[in-house]
């Protein structure tokens, strides 16, 4: 089933791109964009009819607000990294199971059986990985490869992907066991299992590490105390359209603390621009098929 929220390519035509809603954080800083536009215009309406609010003059606020987007972009491209980091680690995960599964069914145990079992166990590693990052034990997708007991083992496994790696390491010393391996394939089918498993810890290094808490505090610290302070150096020189103005400023910052914080869990599809794991692993799976066929 599609997301709306899953990564995808942008729009090639610049205004459907620019007014793009779904996928976009608009929807998620848009309460705190009104907000500052109310707040704005309440604090003029207090001004022009009760209580003259102290002034701030409008250059301070230009070097603060400088600085305060080299703060918010730093804060992105570290988001980026963990995003960009973990597709690349993905791109491995695919590799590895695409050369396990070619390994398989050309130089590995000749029984279809263990050849069967092996595809199997490969193509739940993905899936298994998928979900344990997410935090989620659904394997419908598998149950037409696994059976009713071999899901639930998986599910009571109290680490989903080290639990299937395990399963695959069995069945290579199994075939070992019986003098089926060449040791020098057995070497190179033990050798992509591992890089299996740094895979998984290198995702969750990720999933396991947000950004350090005193850096996003003090960066919305800085976010909050600029946007309250900026209507009093606009009153005078804007009037009533300082709103339309504070909201203008606003909208960018705002957005920019939300890319910095959707970018930093690249696995939830809770996230916009999640990674497609679902595709990725559906997509290891049309390959096992293949390669059984």
């Amino acid at each position: 089933m599609s997301d709306k929220f899953t990564n995808r390519e942008e729009q090639h035509y610049f205004l459907r791109g620019a007014l793009a809603w779904h996928g976009s954080v608009t929807p998620r800083i848009f309460l705190g964009v009104l907000v500052m536009g109310i707040y704005t215009y309440g604090l003029f309406y207090l001004d022009a009819n009760y209580y003259k609010l102290p002034r701030f003059a409008v250059t301070p606020f230009e070097y603060t607000g400088a600085v305060l987007g080299l703060v918010l972009v730093f804060r992105t491209n570290a988001g980026y990294d963990r995003w960009w980091e973990a597709r690349k680690l993905w791109g491995a995960i695919i590799n590895q199971t695409s050369n396990l599964l070619v390994m398989t069914w050309n130089y590995g145990e000749n029984n279809q059986l263990w050849r069967n079992e092996m595809t199997k166990w490969l193509v739940t590693f993905a899936f298994a990985h998928k979900e344990s990052l997410r935090l989620q034990k659904n394997f419908d997708a598998l149950k037409d490869w696994l059976s009713t007991d071999e899901i639930e083992a998986l599910q009571n496994a109290p680490h989903l992907p080290l639990f299937v790696s395990d399963k695959i390491a069995a069945l290579l010393e199994q075939a070992r066991s019986r003098q089926q391996f060449d040791p020098l394939i057995l070497l190179q089918f033990e050798k992509l299992r591992t890089a299996l498993i740094d895979s998984i810890g290198s995702c969750e290094r990720i999933l396991k590490t947000p950004m350090p808490l005193v850096y996003a505090i003090k960066a919305r610290s800085f976010i909050f105390v600029f946007l309250l302070l900026l209507p009093l150096s606009l009153i005078d020189e804007a009037g009533i359209s300082s709103s339309l103005i504070a909201t203008l400023v606003a909208y960018p910052l705002l957005s920019l603390d939300r890319i910095g914080v959707e970018l930093q869990n690249p696995f939830s599809k809770k996230s916009l621009s999640h990674l497609p794991l679902d595709a990725i692993c559906e997509g290891i799976k049309a390959n096992a098929v293949m390669l059984k066929h």
